[in-house]
């Protein structure tokens, strides 16, 4: 065979193969790293929710339930806690981390919310304030993520960056950035302009907290009219709704009544810090 010959049948393999779906470059993992997630590890929701037909998950747990609220880009899951029955708690592993799935099961937590912000991509290095039982872990950031979410003996409570003193709470982490504050929207419709990311967010209300993640990338904008207009359909008031870390690092894990786990996100990659919500001890 010649050598022009050889040349054009490699020609044409080379040709082929591209367009085999995932062999060619855009669609390899390395290629879409650093790019937003268009889908993340879940399960659980859409079982649990097929149970009733609606909105409402049957979670089985005292002081936990569950709900999915909006549409489309707007999907939230959303659980809302009982301050009476559960106590929240921040665990925080610079350079260790641990997992959602871990927490559930050798810390007797029934949900987790997270995570903290990190330097990088899978990265186990805070940004931001890590406070945990009175130790600074990883020092406030002076600049960019504006609120503190903090954790005391009345509950959990968030401040402005500006406002924070370390005797406030005695475990903190920074966050932002604010998408509800004084009850109104605190997101720019500038935001829409953005990429799109999963989320996961924790509201401060009266009498409850809430805690959830978005089921679909989503802007913050959209995200906080969303969860806005739930609030007040139910007449509650959540003065402070704050974004943790997004895109791979945003997952939500509760463990239900009959020990299954229901999770939007990774339950199994480290995360360098995660919330907590565990029944209280009599």
């Amino acid at each position: 065979m010649s050598v022009a010959n050889r040349f054009g049948r490699l020609l044409l393999m080379v040709v082929l193969i591209g367009l085999i779906p995932g062999c060619n470059d855009a669609q390899s993992p390395n290629a879409t790293a650093n790019s937003p997630a268009t889908r993340v590890p879940s399960s659980g929701i859409e079982q649990a929710g097929s149970k009733t037909g609606e909105t409402q998950l049957d979670l089985d747990r005292p002081g936990l339930s569950a709900q999915v609220i909006g549409s489309g880009d707007g999907a939230l899951l959303v659980l809302e806690i009982d301050p009476a029955l559960m106590e929240p708690v921040l665990i925080g592993m610079p350079r260790k981390g641990f997992s959602a799935r871990a927490m559930l099961k050798d810390w007797n937590f029934a949900a987790v919310i997270g995570s903290g912000f990190v330097s990088e991509l899978n990265s186990l290095e805070p940004v931001g304030l890590l406070q945990v039982d009175g130790q600074t872990l990883s020092p406030v950031q002076v600049h960019g993520y504006t609120r503190i979410l903090g954790i005391n003996d009345t509950g959990m409570g968030v401040v402005h960056r500006r406002a924070y003193q370390r005797n406030l709470f005695h475990s903190a982490l920074q966050a932002g950035p604010g998408i509800i504050e004084e009850g109104e929207l605190d997101i720019s419709d500038r935001e829409l302009k953005r990429p799109r990311y999963f989320r996961s967010f924790v509201a401060v209300c009266e009498q409850r907290w809430l805690a959830g993640v978005s089921l679909a990338p989503a802007h913050l904008h959209t995200l906080g009219q969303t969860l806005l207009a739930h609030i007040r359909a139910q007449n509650w008031r959540c003065d402070d709704v704050v974004n943790l870390a997004g895109d791979r690092q945003a997952v939500i894990a509760v463990e239900t009544g009959d020990g299954t786990l229901m999770h939007h996100g990774d339950p199994d990659t480290y995360k360098v810090s995660l919330l907590g919500f565990r029944p209280v001890l009599d």
